[in-house]
């Protein structure tokens, strides 16, 4: 089978389609440029039990690369603890 009728390589291709037409479309607040978005991930979501940080995500930081405005969004999945099953404390 060749590599462009893949099914499963198809389906990468359009999820990361998706993705950069979700991008194009969100514009920075300050300055309206197309293209804000998610350039880095913060780790640190506390253990539920011990609270120590853990390797999940605390943060999304988004910036602009025209003006360099930044924002940090914190518990972007909604999450404000973390399953000690995900902590390297409590599960090593």
């Amino acid at each position: 089978m060749r590599a462009m009728y893949n099914p499963t390589r198809m389906k990468i291709i359009e999820t990361a389609t998706q993705k950069l037409i979700k991008k194009i479309n969100t514009l920075c607040p300050v300055c309206y440029m197309p293209g804000f978005g998610i350039t880095d991930a913060k780790e640190g979501l506390p253990c539920e039990i011990c609270n120590f940080p853990t390797r999940s995500t605390l943060s999304y930081l988004y910036a602009c690369q025209k003006c360099n405005y930044t924002k940090e969004e914190k518990y972007p999945k909604g999450k404000k603890i973390e399953d000690p099953m995900y902590c390297d404390y409590c599960n090593p």
